[in-house]
């Protein structure tokens, strides 16, 4: 199994891109999530992948994150739920919204997702969220050229992406504000961590 592979960017567009490593040419379907994240071609990148291999099929499929690759196996085991629908949903939503979509059981933003109707949404929701502890939000970084993690953002700059975070999942800003006072402190490093700490809150 291919878990993960560096080369130079061969060819990009939306949905897929060829990674060239060695001389080789690997085709990899990818999220939107992951193709914003792609450098200029014949620039080095580094993809975390997941290999599938079917009696008339073998598809590699590539995530700049941990936190891309870990939704889109558990989606892509909800049945009724494919690859396809799967990197419809990272495409959709990043990450830590879709991850704190399930957590709410927010039908009705599961169900933006394209293909994606009511019952989908609720079966998602259903088989999912009991697993949301294995999901760590805060792996949603890209790792650098040389394999480390990009340093996180200063404080203030952390308050306010959560801050953000929380408006846009539907949270009026007086009520958002209030969770990021009771739940940020020095030690929470990680946007994905404070936002999960902020959705604990306001679930109260």
């Amino acid at each position: 199994m291919i878990a993960q592979l560096r080369g130079k960017v061969a060819l990009k567009e939306p949905g897929e891109m060829v990674l060239d490593v060695g001389g080789v040419g690997y085709r990899l379907f990818i999220p939107l999530s992951t193709y914003e994240r792609l450098p200029a071609v014949d620039e080095p990148f580094q993809l975390l992948t997941i290999t599938q291999v079917r009696e008339d099929a073998f598809h590699l499929y590539g995530f700049s994150t941990a936190a891309e690759r870990n939704l889109f196996t558990l989606l892509n085991n909800v049945n009724g739920i494919g690859a396809k629908l799967a990197l419809s949903a990272l495409s959709t939503l990043p990450p830590e919204t879709l991850t704190a979509a399930i957590a709410r059981q927010d039908v009705a933003l599961l169900s933006s997702i394209p293909g994606v109707g009511k019952k989908t949404a609720q079966r998602i929701i259903m088989e999912l969220r009991e697993k949301l502890p294995i999901l760590d939000p805060s792996d949603n970084r890209a790792p650098s050229q040389n394999g480390a993690k990009t340093a996180p953002p200063p404080p203030a700059s952390l308050r306010e992406e959560v801050l953000s975070a929380l408006v846009n999942l539907g949270y009026r800003r007086v009520e958002a504000e209030q969770a990021v006072r009771a739940t940020l402190s020095d030690e929470v490093e990680e946007v994905g961590q404070g936002i999960r700490l902020a959705l604990k809150a306001l679930a109260r």
